[in-house]
Formats: C-alpha cells, sequence, structure tokens
C-alpha cells in the first residue's frame, strides 16, 4: 500500500498452534475450523484525516447514586452534604461532513478517547416549607350552616426528593343562628348614616349657653368643643323580587340599629401667622446660602367629627440680613493634599491580587489625595512652605465650603521597567596600542564593541560592558582599510583574460576614522587582487560573495574560526576554445579567522552606591517644600554628593583578574558627583476647632455625646526629613447636657354618657329611654412631667400622637347583661405545666335570664399555657433554596444581573422548618415556642462570572525558512467560570492553537492564511 491513506489496508498476524503446556506443535494437530485469521482490513490514518474525524461527545446521563450502581456501598442514613454517585455519556469517532461512525481508533490517533463517566454530587433532600396559617375568614353565611377557611403560602418548595408540602387550605364549619324558614324570603336592606345633627333649635341653644357657661371650668378651653349629636340611618326590609316590604316581616332579631350617637363635625380652626422671627444669617454673601426666618399660628379648635385637618403650624423662608453695619460673610475655600503615590495593586482584581509578588507592577494605576475645607484669605500662600501660619490651613467643617469639591482620585501612570537592548558584537579590530601616544610599551589589544539600541530604566548603569579586549603583539596605530577593489583590467591591454584590481584604500586610527594616509607609512599596503575578464565563450562567474562572520570569536585547542565565500556560474562556455567552467567544490573558499587564543578581557562594572554628601562642597541642604500640595515634578536638589561603585577586570569564563590585563584607558570611572535631594519635612495642618457639642436638651436615657478634632498631612517627610506627629485625631466627652423636659398628654374624666334623644329612639323596638348606647367626651391638656401645664402645640410636636377625645358608651338596662371586671390569672402550678385562668361573673337579675348565660357571648373564663421557658424549638428537615423576594422593580446592583423585573442573582432568604418540643420532648404547638414554624436567614446568589482567556501572544517563529511552515499563537486561561457564567470554547486537538502556514520559493517567502482557530491552554 505504500503511503497511501485512508481503508483498503491490510494488517497480519502470526497464527500457530499450541499445546495446554505452551509449546509449539504441528498445525494440524489444531482444529482448522477454530483457527483465527491472520490477516485482516484496517484503515490507515494519516495526518489530513484530522480535518475528516472528530469526537462525538452526548450528553451526560442522570446522576445514579452509588449505592444503587454497587449493592454493596450502604446509603447514608443522615444527608449532610450530598450523596456521591456517577453519570455516564456516549462517546464515538464520527466524520465531520455527516456525522457517519467511524473506528475509534482513527480518533485515537489524534486524541486520547474523552472520558466516559464522571463523578457527580446528588443534592440532600430539601422538604416543602410553608407559612403560617392566615386568619379564619368570616362565616359564608349569616345564619344556618356555613363554612370558614384559612390559607398558608409555599416559602420553599421541595426539591431532590424533599417531604411534600401539606395542605395549604383549612376548612371548617360555622353557624353564626338558625335561620326561620319563612323570613329566609326577606332581607334587610340597610342604607348609609346620615349627618350628625343635635335637637330642635330651643335645645341647641340652650346646649350652647351652658356650654358656653362651663367653658371656663374646663381644662383645654375651645380646644375641646365638643358637641354630641345624632345621625340615623334607613332601614327597609326587601323581598328577593326587589320590592319594599313592611319591617315587621324581616327577622327582629337581626334588625340593626338606626340611630347613634355622634360629634358634630367642626373644622380645625388657627390663629393669625405671627411676625417673621430674625435673619438667621447675621452677614451678607452675596453668591453664598441664604438665611431662614419663620413665623408660627396657633390652634384654636381641633379638627372633630371627621371635619378639617389643621394646616401646618410653621413656616420658614430664605432670607438675607438688612441694612447697614452688616459685616461680610467669612468665605471657605476647598483645599488639597499631596498626591499619593502611584499604585496599580488597587485596581487588581482579588485573583490578581492572589499571585503573588506585587513589586514589580506597572502600568495603569491611581492616585488619592484628601480635601479639606479651610477659611480663605486675602493674601493666599503661594506654596506649602506658607502653611506654617498658624490659620493658613486649620481645617473647618465641609459644609462650609460651597461648591463642587476637587477630586480626591486620579489616574496615574508606573512606567513599565525598560531591559537594555544592545546590539552584536562588531569584527575584532586590529592590534592597536593601548595608547597611541605612549608607544613605549610592546603591549596592545584587538577590541570589539557593541552599542545600546534603547535607554533602559535606571540608566546605563544596568547593561552589560559594551567592550572587550584580547592582548596581542606588534600593535599599531594606524592601519590602510579596504574600502573597494576597481574593475578587473586584464593583462597586456588584452580585451578578456587575467587580470587585476586594484585596491582603493584609506589610512584610518584604532577607532576606525579616517586620518591622513601619511600616519600609515608603516603599514603593509594592500596588494592588488588577481582577476579574470571572460572571454566571449568562457564560462562567466559573478564575483565573490563578502566573508562571512567568523565561525568562533577566538582560536583554541579545540576550536578554530573559519569564514567561507562563494561565487556561481553565470553563463556557461559555449562552443569549442572557451574556458571551461570549474568544478563546484572551487566556487567555494574558506580560510581561517580569528586565531587568537581565548583570553578575552572586560571590565565589569557594580552598581552605583548611594550618594554622600561631599564635605568638600559647601551644604546647602535645608529642609524646603514642593511647590505645591499636589507637584508631582522633579525634587529640587540641595548640595552636591559623591556616588562610588566597584570596577573590577574580568576574564571571560574564568572570574576576576589583575586590572592590569584590561586596558586601563577603557578603564569605567568608579567615582561620580551627583546631587542630594532636599529633606523634606511632614507638614500638617493646625488642630480643627473642636466639634460642637449638643446645644440642645437630650431626651432621659441619651448617651454622652463626644467632640473631636483633627489635622491632616499635607506633606509627607522625604529624604530624612522630621517625621509626621503620630495623633492626627483626638477625642473628648462632651459636657454633660442638661436633660430635655418630658411632656405628656394629660387625659381628663370622661364625661356624662349622651344617649340618642328620645324622640328619635322611642320607635325602635326594645328601647328605654333612660339607657342605650351613646358617646362620652373627654378634655386632654399637655403637660410637664412635673405637672406643670404647657401650650398644647408642644405635646403635638414632642409627645406623641394626641389621646381619642370621644369613646363610645352605654347606659345600662334593666333588661342587659351586667358582669364584673376580669380577676388575675391563676397561678401555675409549675413552669411549663398545664394552663392558668381568669374569670368574671354575672351581676344582679343578669344571672337569671338565659341569653346572658350563652358563654359564646359572654364568656366567664379565659385559659392560657403557662409561661414556660423550657419549650425547645429545634429545626427539622434540610435549608431550602436561596430564594430571592420577589415584587418590586428590581435595581441592578454591581455585580447583579437584571432581565426586567426578574433578580437572578444577589440577596435573597432561605427557609427551615421549626418544630417545639417541651420539657419531656413531646412535640406540642409551635406557638409555645412563640415560632412561626420556621426559621429563615439571608442567603447569597453568587453572579455568574464567565470563562476570561489572555490575549493573543505573539506569532511563533517559522517552522521552516522556505517551503511550507507553520506559525503558532495560543491564548492562556485567566480565569475559569463559575456560577453559570459562559463557558470557555471546547478545548479539543483542533482547537489548540491558531495556526497560519507559510508557502513560498526558498529565498521568496509568500504569506498566506490557511486556518486560523482560536485556541486556550490551561495553565
Amino acid at each position: 500500500m505504500g503511503s497511501e491513506c485512508g481503508p483498503g489496508g491490510s494488517q497480519s498476524r502470526a497464527v500457530w498452534c499450541a499445546h495446554s503446556e505452551g509449546w509449539t506443535t504441528l498445525q494440524t494437530n489444531c482444529p482448522q475450523s477454530e483457527r483465527p485469521d491472520n490477516q485482516q482490513s484496517c484503515f490507515r490514518v494519516c495526518d489530513w484525516h484530522k480535518e475528516l474525524y472528530d469526537w462525538q461527545l452526548g450528553a451526560w446521563n442522570q446522576c445514579v447514586p452509588v449505592s444503587l450502581r454497587n449493592p454493596g456501598v450502604p446509603r447514608p442514613a443522615v444527608c449532610t452534604r450530598g450523596e456521591e454517585g456517577l453519570q455516564t455519556r456516549e462517546v464515538g469517532c464520527v466524520q465531520k461532513a455527516d456525522g457517519a461512525p467511524a473506528e475509534d481508533a482513527i480518533c485515537e490517533y489524534f486524541e486520547p478517547k474523552p472520558r466516559l463517566e464522571q463523578a457527580c454530587l446528588i443534592p440532600c433532600p430539601r422538604d416543602c416549607v410553608v407559612s403560617e396559617f392566615s386568619p379564619w375568614t368570616a362565616c359564608s353565611k349569616t345564619c344556618g350552616m356555613g363554612l370558614q377557611n384559612r390559607v398558608r403560602s409555599i416559602l420553599a418548595p421541595p426539591l431532590f426528593g424533599g417531604s411534600a408540602c401539606p395542605n395549604l387550605t383549612e376548612f371548617r364549619t360555622c353557624q353564626p343562628g338558625s335561620c326561620p324558614g319563612p323570613e329566609s324570603m326577606y332581607s334587610l336592606r340597610v342604607g348609609s348614616w346620615g349627618p350628625c345633627r343635635v335637637k330642635d333649635p330651643e335645645t341647641r341653644e340652650l346646649i350652647k349657653k351652658k356650654r358656653t357657661r362651663n367653658r371656663q371650668n374646663r381644662q383645654g378651653g375651645k380646644f375641646w368643643d365638643l358637641q354630641v349629636g345624632y345621625q340615623t340611618r334607613e332601614v327597609t326590609c326587601v323581598h328577593r323580587s326587589g320590592s319594599t316590604e313592611e319591617l315587621s316581616l324581616c327577622n327582629q332579631q337581626t334588625l340593626p340599629v338606626t340611630y347613634q350617637a355622634c360629634v358634630i363635625t367642626k373644622d380645625c380652626e388657627v390663629t393669625e401667622w405671627s411676625e417673621w422671627s430674625a435673619c438667621s444669617k447675621e452677614c451678607y454673601d452675596l453668591n453664598g446660602p441664604k438665611g431662614q426666618r419663620t413665623r408660627t399660628r396657633r390652634i384654636q379648635q381641633f379638627n372633630v367629627g371627621g371635619g378639617a385637618e389643621c394646616p401646618h403650624l410653621e413656616e420658614s423662608e430664605p432670607c438675607s440680613p438688612q441694612g447697614e453695619g452688616v459685616p461680610p460673610c467669612v468665605v471657605y475655600t476647598w483645599k488639597t493634599t499631596e498626591w499619593s503615590e502611584c499604585r496599580v495593586d488597587t485596581l487588581l482584581s482579588q485573583q490578581d491580587r492572589r499571585r503573588g509578588n506585587q513589586t514589580g507592577l506597572c502600568g495603569g494605576g491611581i492616585q488619592s489625595r484628601e480635601v479639606y475645607c479651610v477659611q480663605a484669605s486675602s493674601d493666599p500662600p503661594s506654596n506649602l512652605s506658607s502653611l506654617k501660619s498658624k490659620e493658613a490651613s486649620r481645617p473647618v467643617n465641609s459644609d462650609l465650603c460651597l461648591g463642587v469639591s476637587p477630586n480626591t482620585t486620579q489616574l496615574c501612570h508606573i512606567p513599565c521597567p525598560v531591559e537594555c537592548e544592545v546590539s552584536s558584537w562588531s569584527a575584532w579590530g586590529p592590534c592597536t596600542f593601548e595608547n597611541c601616544q605612549d608607544q613605549s610599551s610592546k603591549k596592545g589589544f584587538k577590541l570589539r564593541k557593541r552599542k545600546i539600541l534603547n535607554e533602559p530604566t535606571g540608566g546605563t548603569g544596568n547593561c552589560p560592558h559594551l567592550t572587550e579586549a584580547i592582548p596581542c603583539e606588534e600593535p599599531t596605530c594606524y592601519d590602510w582599510l579596504l574600502v573597494k577593489l576597481e574593475e578587473c583590467i586584464p593583462d597586456n591591454d588584452k580585451e578578456c583574460g587575467p587580470g587585476t584590481q586594484s585596491p582603493q584604500v584609506q589610512c584610518i586610527n584604532s577607532d576606525g576614522v579616517f586620518v591622513d594616509r601619511q600616519l600609515c607609512r608603516d603599514a603593509i599596503l594592500p596588494m592588488p587582487v588577481l582577476c579574470e575578464v571572460p572571454c566571449p565563450k568562457d564560462c562567466v562567474l559573478s564575483p565573490w560573495t563578502a566573508w562571512s562572520l567568523c565561525s568562533h570569536t577566538c582560536s583554541g585547542k579545540n576550536t578554530e574560526g573559519k569564514q567561507t565565500r562563494a561565487r556561481s556560474i553565470l553563463a556557461y562556455n559555449a562552443g569549442e576554445g572557451g574556458v571551461q567552467c570549474p568544478n563546484s567544490s572551487t566556487l567555494q573558499e574558506a580560510r581561517s579567522c580569528n586565531e587568537h587564543p581565548c583570553t578575552v578581557y572586560h571590565w565589569q562594572t557594580g552598581p552605583w552606591g548611594q550618594c554622600i554628601e561631599d564635605t568638600s562642597v559647601p551644604s546647602a541642604n535645608g529642609s524646603i517644600s514642593r511647590s505645591g500640595a499636589g507637584a508631582s515634578g522633579t525634587e529640587a536638589s540641595c548640595s552636591v554628593g559623591m556616588q562610588t561603585r566597584k570596577v573590577i577586570c574580568v576574564r571571560v569564563n574564568v572570574g576576576q583578574v589583575p586590572p592590569k590585563k584590561c586596558p586601563e584607558s577603557l578603564r569605567p570611572e568608579t567615582v561620580r558627583p551627583c546631587l542630594l535631594p532636599c529633606k523634606r519635612d511632614c507638614i500638617v495642618t493646625p488642630y480643627s476647632d473642636w466639634t460642637p457639642c449638643p446645644t440642645t436638651c437630650q431626651a432621659g436615657g441619651a448617651t454622652k455625646k463626644k467632640q473631636s478634632r483633627k489635622r491632616i498631612i499635607i506633606q509627607l517627610p522625604a529624604n530624612g526629613g522630621q517625621d509626621c506627629p503620630e495623633v492626627l485625631f483626638q477625642e473628648k466627652e462632651c459636657e454633660a447636657p442638661s436633660v430635655c423636659p418630658g411632656y405628656r398628654w394629660k387625659t381628663h374624666k370622661w364625661r356624662r354618657c349622651q344617649l340618642v334623644p328620645w324622640s328619635i329612639r322611642q320607635d325602635s323596638p326594645g328601647a328605654q329611654e333612660t339607657c342605650g348606647p351613646g358617646l362620652q367626651a373627654r378634655a386632654v391638656s399637655c403637660r410637664k412631667q412635673d405637672s406643670g401645664q404647657v401650650d398644647i402645640g408642644v405635646c403635638l410636636k414632642l409627645a406623641g400622637p394626641m389621646p381619642s377625645l370621644t369613646q363610645a358608651c352605654q347606659l345600662p338596662c334593666q333588661d342587659d347583661c351586667q358582669l364584673t371586671s376580669w380577676s388575675k390569672f391563676s397561678s401555675c402550678a409549675a413552669d411549663c405545666v398545664g394552663v392558668r385562668t381568669r374569670r368574671r361573673a354575672l351581676v344582679g337579675k343578669s344571672k337569671k335570664r338565659d341569653h346572658c348565660k350563652n358563654t359564646q357571648l359572654y364568656p366567664l373564663s379565659e385559659t392560657q399555657y403557662c409561661p414556660c421557658n423550657k419549650y425547645n424549638a429545634q429545626p427539622v428537615g434540610n435549608w431550602s433554596d436561596c430564594i430571592l423576594p420577589e415584587g418590586g422593580r428590581v435595581e441592578g446592583l454591581l455585580g447583579m444581573k437584571v432581565q426586567g423585573d426578574i433578580k437572578e442573582c444577589g440577596q435573597g432568604y432561605r427557609y427551615q422548618a421549626m418544630v417545639c418540643y417541651d420539657q419531656d420532648n413531646r412535640l406540642v404547638e409551635t406557638s409555645r415556642c412563640n415560632s412561626h414554624g420556621y426559621i429563615e436567614e439571608a442567603c447569597i446568589i453568587p453572579c455568574p462570572s464567565d470563562c476570561k482567556l489572555s490575549e493573543w501572544s505573539n506569532w511563533s517563529r517559522c517552522s521552516k525558512s522556505c517551503g511550507s511552515g507553520v506559525k503558532v499563537r495560543s491564548k492562556w486561561l485567566r480565569e475559569k467560570p463559575y456560577n453559570g457564567g459562559r463557558p470557555c470554547p471546547k478545548l479539543d486537538h483542533v482547537n489548540q492553537v491558531s495556526w497560519k502556514h507559510f508557502s513560498g520559493i526558498c529565498g521568496l517567502m509568500f504569506d498566506s492564511i490557511y486556518l486560523n482557530i482560536q485556541s486556550i491552554f490551561f495553565i
């Protein structure tokens, strides 16, 4: 089959007959019908099949508990964090084009078969949690048998096989009373209450005179001018057909009252406004905030009986002081401290901070400063040095400064360190004297150099050495430089054939600079070069190329420097008589180079030391400050110092050697002058004034207030300047303030119960002239805690809501049921045992009346559980899922997804059912534990975070210098997705890298992109 790919291949194997004990025997001893095949067809996989086949991954099946798959594994009795399980999936090799199945061996050639099963976790069962029942509804019928119901809601539904929810609705029967048969044909229609009114005009006038006469003796004066009247409503009997019938046809026992006592409606009355108070601002400021002035009015009559409510009793308006002699207001302005150092770490994510070393952070950052308010001066200081004057920068309350405060943060940039980059080494130069001015020494050096391509961070001191030297013999300071070879001139004035090329030279010194030709009179002049001008039929050769770079920088026992050059055939010889082309071996030449021994020396420098003061130079180093609080320029220098560094001579691959081995003329400097930065003392503002203590009185029991003051650092110390003080904030307690006088409402006795006039009631069945329901009123007044009377408006502000002025009352009739007041609860035999009871009894003739003996209407005893501290509430079942609150538009918070009105993450609540046990560990009603039947706690549903990838890396080098090659670039996974965030791209073999194919003839490159696949590498 050769190198062909795809189906149609064959595989062979050896088949032999073996005895049961293992030794080989004749094939005839084995049944021929059972002989296995020794050859089968196969699929030959080639690299390009990778584009045609791929693994197809099925969905994961349901998680099955391990205990069900392995009967020997016991199932846990109590679930704490979930049950371990396994889930499986189908995986097969398919053709990408149509999904047809293929042999797994094809896909396994490129990538291992993905796993078929994985571990999973089955969450613990979560029981249903429901709320308490609502109160029972009213009976569905007013007579006869009816129904009542109550409901409860699901707080957390059951999950993962948890207990199902109980019934959410309960019903029970109710029977307010029996319904006589004939009367069910009729029903009562009750009209609305009419207006509240008093008796006839004569009676009203008598009441008014009596009220005026008694007003002086009543607390509150006109405030409580209450007048009790009556109001009526119409009650009719209606047949089911809608016609109005006689009232006697309807049930007289359920007949509603047609009258009731009421309070005559009166609107609130207030006095006229008082004069405006003085303006709160006592100075003149055209652009500043205005002051306030107020005026008040008082209540003359409270609203009663649903009358119009009282208007506001105080109003204010802005004002400015008027008149001559008003002083100008003090002006305040914003001040700022120095910007802090630029910091990058504050912008890093939490994941980036965990990566460890942050000392080398660079790039975009943020810096901050403090903003404070000061009193503006008519002659503002020009720089921070004047801030040492005491009142120049004393902080005051920030509310005094107008306008928008300056920014407290700004973006900044920390330059990233730049590495020193140097060029390649030049060729070794000629052997020159170390000092051409002094040629008495026979010592010479060959030098080679390199240059700095970009300036590194911190100056050139961070660059490697730039010059290397090799000792040599017979040095010279000047030599001839071959500039170029002139045109080839044939010998004997012929037109073609052998000839010579004259060299064109220039005299140079040891630094390669052109000098006068006379200086090279002792140097050996380059000889003319042999050449050949081809004749018409001769083979034509190209000129020699330049010599290649030397293969080694020096020569030793095992190394020898070589360089080569070549030429090519431009035209072959034509016909007889022409010079034949040389062999291919003569088209290349080689020669030795860098024959000097491998003893290379160079000067190595250490880092510059600290700048120390030079005592030989007069010092002017005083403490100064920058030109402004936010200055960020170069620091001023105050004196000249000195820096030193270590310089040693080093032999390559050996180490330090005596200094005389290196050229002394090239020795770097070991001492240099430097500028000492000025000392900067810490500058702080004076302390601000103490914050004011409360000037108003404090309510009883209020904690003692504190006052504080602060000062602000506006310049940090540097270069050995004076340190900042440790204490920047002081606090002390205020003197004990006076306690505010307490105010309270004082209620006076209820007046006599007033009935609806007998003329209105007399036609009502069962009505009696001297008894029945009525209304009574009372007065209230405002008092200090020491019982001194004050204006009613004080209590409206400080004493809470006003007590009610009226209440319903009942003048008992002879036939009414009369009961004693409730007794105290009986004592309990022991805590948490039994119930306690209180009682009351019927009085007088009520004991003999049958309707008074109805304990549903007139209960004579009440019971309740004895107070118990030994009931124990215990949670039962597992916590529910975290449930987000419903209702209302959800604002988009940081890190929270909001879709319409549905909040998908953030803070919610989870629930757990509760049961109540008594001291004997018996279940009792949850009400005994003062429990709702469940507990709740806040929880967080984490917001999803998407997969985060790095940027593309640079393209790698091409895998081949000519022909078809590949370049690769990649992405790295920076942060995995979690909480349901968008997943990373699929990671299969095809998706590993981004490919870039190149093809071209050697020496000519054509760039074409065939495939560009996104890639991710996990690290």
